[in-house]
């Protein structure tokens, strides 16, 4: 019975990596975000997971009444403009204080507001979901049939990515983001505006978890119930790629989706997810900095 899940798994290798690429490519999208708001607020978002939800919803509620690419703009929109809320008014009290202070009032104030945003979403919107599909149905490369969304989705997320990789090491703004991850103090000794390259981190995360809620909505369905398994993801990927490192998310955001989406085909979702956490157990005892995180 083994011998034939392997051979059916190799048989089926190259369509289930792509799954697993495109999983982890969504994952990374949000994870991605709370690495970067973590480098520069010290604040752990566990509500990161409810912006794609938002992005999701909003879309699907819309697509009707405006067709599938405006409503997927306003879907992204609004997780931009609620990112700007969160750091304007939900975390203000979080922001008057400073090192361990700051950081245990953050992850109250988020665990609070996902609490909110989840039995809020699954309360109204229980049977709303969104499914993009597109009329072309199935592409065929190397002689195998892949899913066309799979393929649109994991592509989408890998520009997006590349693009923010971009900006971060090209652009004036991007290495201020970079400066006050690595040193708030120096940053603002220097003339960076802190407060301004904070809010924008925080629109970008919106962007980024709004766009993970679209792609996971094109490859498979988003749900107003998914935010939380997109933020306990998201979290390990952060942690295994090094908390701090950008790059290193996206490697693990890979890794381990590639990882889940083989279990999954071979023993089920359930037992994927322990096997998942194995490996990022086993990644943390041999790096505990993370892939591509720096030791302290």
């Amino acid at each position: 019975m083994v011998e034939a899940a392997l051979d059916l798994l190799l048989s089926q290798l190259p369509v289930v990596l792509v799954d697993g690429i495109t999983f982890g490519l969504q994952l990374a999208l949000v994870a991605v975000g709370i690495t970067m708001i973590f480098g520069q607020a010290q604040i752990l978002n566990l509500s990161h997971g409810e912006f794609a939800v938002i992005a999701a919803i909003t879309s699907a509620l819309l697509i009707p009444l405006l067709g599938v690419p405006l409503a997927v703009l306003a879907g992204i929109a609004l997780a931009v403009a609620f990112g700007a809320f969160v750091y304007k008014v939900v975390l203000l009290p979080a922001f008057r204080l400073q090192g361990e202070n700051r950081i245990l009032l953050g992850l109250f104030l988020m665990l609070g507001l996902y609490l909110l945003l989840h039995g809020y979403f699954t309360n109204q919107f229980p049977t709303t979901y969104l499914s993009i599909r597109p009329e072309v149905q199935t592409v065929e490369l190397l002689g195998m049939s892949f899913r066309f969304s799979a393929v649109l989705a994991a592509g989408i997320s890998a520009v997006l990515l590349a693009l923010l990789a971009v900006f971060l090491k090209t652009t004036m703004t991007g290495k201020a983001i970079r400066a006050v991850s690595q040193n708030e103090t120096g940053s603002m000794l220097v003339g960076i505006t802190v407060d301004r390259i904070r809010l924008l981190t925080f629109l970008i995360g919106g962007a980024l978890a709004g766009s993970a809620g679209i792609m996971r909505g094109l490859a498979a369905t988003m749900g107003p119930e998914s935010g939380i398994e997109l933020t306990v993801l998201a979290l390990l990927i952060s942690v295994v790629g090094g908390v701090r490192s950008v790059p290193g998310t996206v490697v693990a955001g890979l890794m381990l989706g590639i990882v889940y989406m083989v279990a999954s085909f071979l023993v089920g979702t359930y037992l994927s997810v322990v096997i998942m956490l194995a490996v990022t157990i086993a990644v943390l005892v041999l790096r505990p900095q993370g892939l591509l995180g720096e030791s302290e």
